[in-house]
């Protein structure tokens, strides 16, 4: 069954170890929210207090003051600083899922560039081979010429010349057709050795121009947003980090000579100078929310050039291309006939057939390069925005 290049894209999804580390990167995020949102665990302690250390009953436990200690102490921070460290745990997962996608498109368009690289490259092959059957017969024929006298040894050398040519471009061809799929292989495995399908259009963009070049939408730019989010809650954080936490603390004691006592005590932050300390916490997250807004509109101007960019390679590409096939191959083609007539008719040299069927081959090789380059432009115009695989 061939290979279609959406089926590639998919398997090379299926396949992908990258995103797969990304998504259990922000399925651990997501467990750590739930934790992060819960009072954390209460202590139990236990001791001996007031042992003497001189006199009469130094270091010995039968002093009336002395007692054994145990006791549970209990944390209590704000229910505010609670929540908003499960939602910075949150918000840190959806950036981890943002960059699952942007590296779910990178996956994308390195899988339809190697396809399409392997695609032209055994079109190359296949017009390099038909390139060879020709010459092939024009050597035998420029052998036989030459062998009844109405030949000249020129003309056999040049086809032999030619021959020798062509097969050294077909090893060239063979070997770019091994890099493309070895390369195809990195992301299909063994489905890299199938045959491959006919191209998607690729004279169609997956989406209008106008929606390509409005890049917010794109998960470059909206993995900046959610950094941005993900600091901005702790910057939150930072800012209620000037409400004290308090904690709760109760022990019994059990003492020989007198009576078991109970204590239960209450402690709280003091924030002695929250100038020098919370605020400037609060001043550096601030100013770290900052630098991802800055390098977000950097990247949506350099990113909304590129698409521009990209767009007009698109249709240069395609324009050569359509000017080749209507009118430079066909030029090539009469001039092969012409001089092939020419030939058959003993009015011309075998070298100048020769010469017009090498023109007619580098038209050939020129309009396979042109699609080539207009099909990696819409590989990489049609995996910018997450969607199904065409």
């Amino acid at each position: 069954v061939p290979l279609t290049l959406a089926e590639a894209q998919r398997l090379a999804l299926r396949r992908s170890p990258q995103i797969d580390s990304q998504k259990a990167m922000a399925e651990a995020s997501r467990e750590m929210a739930v934790a992060a949102g819960e009072l954390p665990d209460p202590q139990v302690f236990a001791g001996i207090e007031n042992v003497p250390t001189s006199g009469m009953n130094a270091w010995s436990l039968r002093e009336e003051m002395t007692m054994a200690r145990i006791g549970v102490m209990q944390e209590f921070p704000r229910a505010e600083k609670r929540r908003l460290r499960s939602e910075r745990a949150l918000r840190d997962a959806d950036r981890v899922d943002v960059a699952a996608e942007v590296d779910a498109l990178t996956v994308r368009r390195e899988t339809a560039t190697a396809w399409l690289n392997a695609y032209f490259a055994m079109r190359v092959e296949r017009t390099i081979a038909s390139q060879i059957r020709e010459a092939e017969l024009q050597a035998t024929m420029a052998n036989a010429s030459f062998r009844s006298g109405r030949g000249s040894q020129n003309d056999v050398l040049a086809a032999q010349g030619a021959l020798i040519d062509l097969r050294n471009r077909t090893v060239e061809t063979q070997l770019a057709l091994r890099r493309a799929r070895i390369a195809l292989a990195r992301f299909v495995g063994d489905e890299a050795d199938r045959p491959l399908a006919e191209t998607p259009e690729l004279h169609v963009l997956p989406q209008p121009v106008e929606e390509l070049v409005k890049v917010d939408a794109q998960p470059d730019v909206r993995r900046l947003d959610a950094q941005v989010a993900v600091l901005d809650t702790e910057s939150r954080l930072a800012r209620a980090g000037r409400l004290p936490d308090w904690s709760l603390e109760l022990s019994y004691g059990i003492r020989q000579a007198n009576a078991d006592m109970v204590s239960l005590m209450v402690r709280m932050d003091l924030p002695w100078s929250p100038g020098t300390r919370q605020d400037r916490e609060l001043a550096a997250k601030l100013k770290e929310r900052d630098a991802p807004l800055a390098m977000r509109e950097d990247l949506r101007r350099m990113r909304e050039a590129e698409v521009r960019q990209m767009v007009a390679e698109w249709n240069a590409m395609r324009e050569q291309a359509q000017r080749i096939c209507e009118e430079l191959i066909p030029l090539a083609r009469s001039r092969t006939d012409a001089a092939l007539a020419a030939y058959r008719g003993g009015m011309g040299a075998l070298t100048m057939v020769l010469e017009a069927r090498r023109g007619e081959l580098e038209a050939d090789l020129m309009l396979i390069n042109m699609e080539l380059a207009a099909a990696r432009a819409w590989a990489w115009l049609a995996n910018l925005i997450p969607g199904e695989a065409r």
